[in-house]
């Protein structure tokens, strides 16, 4: 597909302008697989339980030399609503200094791993008649990226529902929501190089792991965690 059917689906689904402010000038195609389903097309419809296992990404066509310093994030704009202006984005996913293999597939593991891949859990379609949207988004710094706990705190302050986590090593959904992703990309001054997403809808098993989550981030709240 094409880097204008591309756009074409980010503005219609409104990726731009609810996470990203453009999808301009980007340099690659990104396809995302899992064991048993593969994302290659913008705003396709995938089965939840197919994405349950953190998938491998790659960037297509692929680099000239590899690409070091890039940014992984994988992000929900949708919790409780459509681009949901309360709690903010649910940060699904975020790994910064990934380098790129000579096929253009993303080395994930030797790149320094700030969120763990949690798998969607939207509300079933019974409460909520409407799919999530997952955004995966590469970007690349012009040396080595950091962020901090302290930068993804600064990130939840702007939304009213969005309990400040710690922003620890284990991360429950109270750490995670409250995430903004076009403001940590120009807060680090990255460049957008891919983007692609998929919606994913509800199930009675995703119903039952959001109200896990929900419930671990009262407890951790109560305990000070």
């Amino acid at each position: 597909m094409s880097t204008t059917q591309n756009s074409a689906l980010f503005s219609e689904h409104k990726v731009t302008p609810d996470v990203l402010s453009s999808d301009a000038d980007l340099s690659y195609t990104l396809t995302v697989s899992w064991p048993e389903t593969k994302l290659d097309r913008p705003a396709e419809e995938l089965d939840r339980n197919q994405t349950q296992p953190q998938p491998k990404l790659s960037l297509s066509p692929p680099p000239s030399k590899p690409l070091k310093n890039l940014v992984l994030v994988m992000t929900d704009p949708d919790l409780m609503m459509n681009d949901d202006t309360y709690f903010g984005q649910v940060r699904h996913w975020l790994v910064s200094n990934v380098s790129t293999d000579s096929d253009g597939s993303l080395n994930i593991a030797q790149g320094k791993e700030i969120s763990s891949y949690l798998g969607p859990a939207p509300l079933p379609n019974y409460l909520y008649s409407r799919p999530h949207r997952y955004v995966f988004i590469v970007a690349s710094g012009s040396g080595q990226v950091d962020i901090t706990p302290e930068d993804l705190q600064e990130l939840q302050q702007p939304y009213v529902a969005a309990i400040s986590g710690k922003q620890g090593e284990v991360q429950d959904l109270k750490d995670r929501w409250g995430f903004n992703a076009q403001n940590l990309i120009e807060k680090k001054g990255l460049k957008v190089e891919a983007v692609n997403f998929m919606r994913v809808h509800g199930t009675l098993g995703s119903a039952a792991t959001n109200a896990g989550l929900m419930g671990q981030a009262a407890i951790n709240k109560i305990l000070g965690k």
